[in-house]
């Protein structure tokens, strides 16, 4: 296995078993029961260990239903069952609601981890909010091992709630129940999900014609040499890497893209699941295929489970043209708002920090800081000889609300400068802009010429780097 990318992430070697809760503490809200920590992630693991596919799950209890006094809670959500719940683990009271604004949106989108959209369990989760006000959107996601109350059953990972939501009697089935897991634990009012299987996405791929991904650092995981292989034969896997430029990915590939987290984790592959829905998004606008919708959901409904009337659809649709040309905000927990803990019954998880989680969670029904919709955008101009190298600066630079520019030359010097023409740095996102080029802010320097129809001018050296630790942007 090579060894990971100079900004690569580092892992933990090793994972805390923490005490129980103790009992005192049941009264106690979300926020009180867990204090802020530095967070443990999984190690990458360098044996030969496909993945298996999981064999018929055990039918779970049904939930007990007896609910909570009205002035508890906004709602009155489901309470514990005590005969499968955890011995020894407190159960946290719901986190505070953030304000749903009327014209946001949020649905909740899921990957199954088996092939088809029923069954198994969500082990991709991305929060969409969408904004049909000011015409944005923003991704966030939850970890799949987010240790959580799953109202009427237990405390475990939240991505076991809606396959018990649908194996009991909770009111609105495992959406029902997903959905206030989520109010619950989270504080964010979801409105509709959707949840897709391995075939569906891949499906959803190719459907578009396959998707062209800007691929900044190296991914190298075991992948199997060809799809049609037996996973469970040994032989029929490699060690694959995909390298850095412009990837062309069909169905199959982008699956393992969105999949792989051996050499890196569970946050970083949230990431690259974003970067793989916004590339999704703009293909299908690309080739006008908003008028198709109808035909395309009545051939494609087979792959998806959702609660997402086709009206809604329709909708929410006719709003991604704007959306695309405002800009996607993608957002993603730090890994300060997480502590890795050892539960009494379901192994390592993580455990979220309200403190360290809040601001971010906060955002998801904001608009972008750099929401080209309500003022004007920060233009950046890139001059470099590698129009490749061009197309990967870019993207990062988009990935933050950042308006790229080419500006294509033939000499490369030795480092990458960067000159700022604004009268003042406030509202610059000196920071952030000085970060994606490995760079500090004083490094920047602010130019006197006049005239310029750009914000910024970034010449791009020899010692140029697309590849970032995504998770460790600054807060600029």
């Amino acid at each position: 296995m090579p060894p990971p990318t100079p900004f690569h992430t580092p892992l933990a070697t090793d994972t805390p078993v923490l005490p129980a809760v103790p009992a005192a503490l049941l009264t106690a809200p979300a926020a009180s029961l867990i204090a802020p920590a530095a967070a443990t992630h999984e190690q990458p693991q360098n044996a030969f260990t496909p993945e298996r596919p999981p064999t018929t799950p055990t039918p779970l209890p049904s939930a007990t239903l007896t609910l909570l006094p009205p002035s508890a809670t906004p709602w009155p959500y489901a309470t514990i069952d005590a005969t499968t719940h955890p011995p020894g683990t407190a159960v946290p009271t719901p986190v505070p609601l953030f304000t749903q604004p009327d014209t946001v949106t949020n649905i909740i989108l899921l990957g199954n981890d088996v092939t088809t959209p029923q069954g198994g369990r969500t082990d991709s989760l991305i929060l969409v909010s969408i904004d049909r006000q000011h015409k944005t959107a923003t991704m966030l996601n939850l970890p799949r091992d987010l240790y959580v109350v799953i109202p009427g059953w237990r405390m475990t990972r939240i991505n076991q709630a809606l396959p018990h939501g649908h194996g009991s009697d909770y009111p609105g089935g495992g959406g029902g129940l997903l959905k206030d897991t989520i109010a619950y634990n989270v504080g964010i009012e979801v409105d509709y999900y959707a949840r897709i299987g391995f075939n569906g996405f891949k499906e959803a791929v190719d459907a578009v014609g396959g998707v062209e991904m800007v691929i900044n650092c190296p991914l190298t995981d075991w992948r199997l040499v060809s799809p049609e292989l037996d996973p469970e034969v040994e032989e029929n896997w490699e060690l694959f890497t995909l390298e850095p430029g412009i990837q062309p990915m069909d169905g199959d590939l982008a699956l393992w893209f969105a999949r792989s987290r051996r050499t890196t984790n569970d946050f970083e592959r949230g990431l690259r699941q974003q970067r793989l829905l916004r590339g999704i998004f703009h293909k299908g606008l690309d080739l006008n295929m908003l008028p198709q919708l109808p035909d395309l959901w009545a051939a494609y409904q087979h792959n998806i489970e959702t609660d997402i009337p086709l009206s809604v659809m329709l909708e929410l649709a006719a709003l991604a043209p704007a959306v695309k040309e405002n800009g996607i905000q993608h957002l993603t927990l730090p890994y300060e708002a997480f502590k890795s803990w050892r539960a009494p019954d379901s192994g390592s998880v993580q455990l979220l920090q309200w403190a360290a989680a809040a601001p971010t969670l906060r955002r998801l029904m904001q608009p972008p800081a750099l929401n080209r919709a309500e003022g004007p955008s920060l233009r950046v101009e890139v001059v470099t000889a590698d129009a490749i190298l061009y197309r990967q600066m870019a993207d990062n630079l988009a990935w933050y609300g950042f308006v790229p520019v080419y500006t294509a030359v033939t000499h490369t010097p030795a480092t990458t400068t960067i000159e700022y023409f604004g009268p003042n740095f406030k509202g610059a996102y000196a920071g952030l802009l000085s970060w994606l080029f490995h760079r500090k802010p004083e490094n920047i320097v602010q130019s006197t010429a006049a005239g310029s129809q750009v914000d910024y001018r970034v010449t791009l050296g020899y010692d140029a780097n697309p590849c970032l630790p995504f998770l460790l942007s600054p807060a600029d």
